[in-house]
């Protein structure tokens, strides 16, 4: 590239330049800084003059400030262009030593004196990224109300879930007070034995409130390696007064050699409930006395299916593609958040949701889980 020559002012070079909303940087086969447009001069905070002749590594964060020298090299004897004519999103340093996120494309431009020059395109994406974690908060905070909604519609039931340990502890708490009092006639075995029963109640009770704790939380997404099928059985727990009260069979059929999954605990329980939930709702909407439930979980390819399969009155046709549409619902007293935020919940997980309905009637979602670790 031929250096523009002013003409009395400004080269035409030096006009487009500026005029630029991207920041565009000029650096020679050294790394010098050779040209830094007005932009980059505002996203940066330092002034043309200062910078220039100075090595663009000062423009970056460690550990690229310290590489880009030995990065540069390799290219010019290699010629292997690893970052040349590729847009990626990398770190840039403000002159107040702010590190803030940019998207960067670099070129080569030609040859100075028989040396190559080397420009930079970028663009701050600070405002950009905060906006997304600003709509990323909402959308915890929007998961963590539907699990707080769910949990208020599940109240009578978990609070018979504890109150069933806690008046066992009661009982056995008197029994052991009465055999005390009446020391003649009690045994060790037999105090021995009520410790052990008041202890068991009171763990049952514990984990009770462990998992009402977990389900409550707030928090970003925490994915670990757990399984599966554990977690549908604590999930179901929480359903055993219902399904009592309401005589509903359920019956669950784990998957056979599921090896762990790397998942989101809460947010897969969070879709279990949110499907159980729903087969119940429809269930007792229509007064059925043979309700069924059926939660079946296998391997199909490269994922495992978890199918929820009820059988109700089933979607109606016309309402099928907007069943995961947020505000939609066909429950009188819904608010219509509680599949999309599933859906999205799978997709998160780099899986799916989808609904479909069996030919004998009745609903069936399937949750697809991808088998290999997702990031």
């Amino acid at each position: 590239m031929s250096k523009e020559q002013p003409t009395g002012g400004a080269s035409t070079f030096d006009v487009l330049m500026d005029a630029a909303v991207d920041a565009i940087i000029l650096i020679d086969d050294r790394g010098a800084i050779l040209r830094f447009n007005r932009a980059a001069q505002k996203i940066f905070g330092y002034p043309a003059d200062f910078v220039r002749g100075k090595n663009v590594s000062m423009l970056m964060p460690e550990p690229d400030r310290s590489k880009h020298n030995a990065y540069l090299e390799r290219y010019l004897k290699s010629g292997n262009a690893e970052i040349i004519g590729r847009e990626r999103e990398v770190s840039g340093v403000r002159s107040t030593g702010l590190v803030f996120p940019m998207r960067l494309s670099v070129g080569e431009v030609g040859r100075e004196h028989g040396g190559k020059q080397f420009v930079g395109i970028l663009r701050d994406l600070s405002e950009q990224k905060a906006i997304e974690e600003q709509v990323h908060q909402l959308e915890e905070q929007l998961v963590h109300a539907d699990r707080l909604v769910i949990l208020g519609e599940l109240t009578a039931g978990i609070a018979h879930e504890i109150n069933q340990p806690l008046t066992a502890i009661a009982a056995y708490a008197d029994a052991g007070r009465h055999l005390v009092e009446r020391s003649v006639d009690a045994s060790p075995e037999d105090i021995h034995g009520i410790c052990e029963r008041i202890g068991e109640q009171s763990r049952r009770a514990a984990e009770v409130v462990q998992r009402l704790r977990k389900l409550v939380r707030t928090g970003t997404v925490s994915k670990a390696s757990h399984d599966l099928n554990k977690i549908i059985r604590n999930t179901l727990l929480l359903f055993e007064y219902e399904l009592n009260k309401s005589g509903i069979d359920l019956v669950f059929m784990a998957g056979e050699g599921l090896r762990n999954l790397y998942v989101d605990e809460i947010q897969i329980q969070q879709i279990l409930v949110n499907l159980v939930k729903n087969s119940l709702d429809a269930i007792n909407a229509v007064g059925q006395s043979d309700g069924r439930i059926e939660i079946q979980v296998k391997i199909v390819g490269k994922e495992v299916a978890v199918a929820v399969q009820d059988n109700g009155p089933g979607v109606p046709a016309i309402l099928r593609p907007q069943l995961f549409d947020s505000f939609f619902t066909t429950k009188p007293k819904g608010v219509g958040l509680g599949l999309s935020i599933c859906k999205n919940i799978a997709a998160a997980h780099g899986g799916s949701l989808g609904y479909t309905s069996p030919a004998e009637g009745g609903s069936c979602f399937t949750l697809r889980l991808p088998l290999e670790h997702i990031g």
